[in-house]
């Protein structure tokens, strides 16, 4: 989990940069004249329901001094549950989009686990944690490469034969193997309910599931 650092944000700010971010549950927050832990405000607040992409947050927003990053917007979000018995997963997000919507920041930040699932996949299982270059010329066209290798793979993943990858993101070795699953599953029927079929014509299916 990243987390928005004084640094790093002035960073950012320096290159004009917008940024959306988590902050710890310790971090302390101006509210009502006194200074407390953001964890401790997402207690006493009253919060408003709101639909962003079919999921409902309860949600409060507003600007806020929130530890050393100066006033930005502050916001806190429960994310409702199917399960009943499941606690409320509660974020508090920071941003210096002053004017942005709750809505805006929480579709922002949902793409972290995007990068996230990236990061993870190229190191794994793409030969980006092997990489040792000593020349900037070498290392970009290793990265480079490697984003093409994985944008390759998310687009196959993204096609496969029944097309019903999942909408949310997801690791490239769990797109692949349901990909890959769907695929068999339906290849089995049509084998099942053509008995008269020749084995080269079987294998020509065979052969376009890896097209």
């Amino acid at each position: 989990m990243f987390y928005s650092t004084e640094e790093f944000v002035t960073h950012l700010e320096g290159y004009g940069k917008e940024w959306v971010s988590a902050v710890k549950s310790d971090t302390r927050v101006t509210y009502g004249g006194d200074r407390n832990r953001v964890d401790a405000l997402s207690q006493c607040i009253d919060t408003v329901p709101r639909t962003v992409n079919d999921d409902t947050y309860h949600i409060w927003i507003q600007k806020r001094e929130v530890g050393r990053l100066g006033e930005v917007k502050l916001l806190i979000t429960k994310k409702e549950s199917s399960d009943e018995d499941e606690e409320p997963n509660v974020k508090c997000i920071v941003s210096n989009k002053i004017d942005a919507p709750a809505s805006h920041l929480i579709e922002l930040y949902a793409m972290r686990w995007r990068v996230e699932t990236f990061f993870r996949d190229t190191k794994q299982d793409l030969g980006f944690g092997d990489c040792e270059l000593r020349h900037a010329a070498g290392a970009s066209r290793h990265w480079h490469l490697l984003m093409l290798a994985y944008s390759l793979l998310k687009f196959g993943a993204a096609h496969s034969a029944l097309g019903t990858i999942l909408g949310h993101a997801s690791s490239l070795r769990n797109d692949i193997k349901r990909s890959f699953r769907e695929s068999v599953q339906n290849l089995l029927p049509w084998a099942l309910t053509s008995p008269d079929r020749s084995i080269d014509e079987l294998m020509h299916q065979i052969d376009g599931m890896f097209v």
